[in-house]
């Protein structure tokens, strides 16, 4: 992985400034500063590294074998749960760094609001998307996501009795669904938002590339922009 980067927004100095509107200056700077983290770019860079780690997972998987006896007999892969929570994350990454380019407002204030930030409802931020649509397939996918983050994958109970708790295991085609979703998005993300992004509260970023969307290491940062 290699990526290059232009220069992001600089935030103005607390220096020099009374001491009422340094705070507030403070404050203001803050909130710049958790946008710019907050970033397309920024959620990105995470999805990538859950995937690169989900795939670290996929080939260790093939050297485990699990065989369980209770609640009921069976076989699967090794470490099938932890590559659903690598990849369910990566994904919700993916969606909500889609969703923030599409409407940086959701970042308002500095505060990232609770109509992407509840939950792991995959489904129901895919369905807030207005870039890319997503077939049946994907959906699917993305309901089973759903089930597996606050469940299965990572705890060994669900929050009530009455919620169905039986996991999935990892498989081929899965695994092949999954990088496929997480291109469709990625590059998606990666096309609106490379010569840059214009954030609430003043916030920018410039030009940005990533040898992984670029297809090679050998490519050139553009001028800065002007977008």
């Amino acid at each position: 992985m290699f990526r290059k980067i232009t220069s992001y927004n600089n935030l103005n100095s607390t220096l020099n400034v009374p001491y009422t509107n340094r705070c507030k200056q403070f404050m203001t700077e803050k909130i710049r500063n958790y946008i710019l983290n907050a970033s397309p770019l920024q959620w990105i860079e995470y999805a990538q590294e859950l995937r690169e780690a989900s795939e670290l997972i996929w080939k260790g998987s093939k050297k485990i074998k699990m065989h369980i006896n209770f609640p009921k007999v069976q076989e699967k892969q090794g470490l099938s749960r932890v590559y659903f929570l690598n990849i369910g994350f990566s994904i919700e990454n993916l969606l909500k760094g889609l969703l923030i380019s599409e409407n940086p407002d959701y970042l308002k204030s500095g505060k990232i609001s609770p109509d992407i930030s509840s939950g792991h409802n995959l489904e129901n931020l895919a369905s807030k998307i207005i870039s890319i649509e997503f077939n049946a397939k994907e959906i699917k996918f993305l309901k089973l996501l759903s089930r597996s983050l606050p469940n299965w994958s990572r705890y060994p109970i669900p929050k009530r009795w009455e919620i169905n708790n039986e996991e999935e295991f990892i498989s081929s085609d899965l695994r092949k669904t999954f990088l496929e979703l997480w291109d469709k998005i990625g590059f998606k993300i990666y096309k609106m938002t490379k010569d840059g992004w214009k954030g609430p509260e003043k916030v920018t970023i410039d030009n940005w590339r990533d040898s992984y969307f670029e297809g090679s290491l050998n490519f050139e940062l553009p001028t800065k922009s002007n977008k």
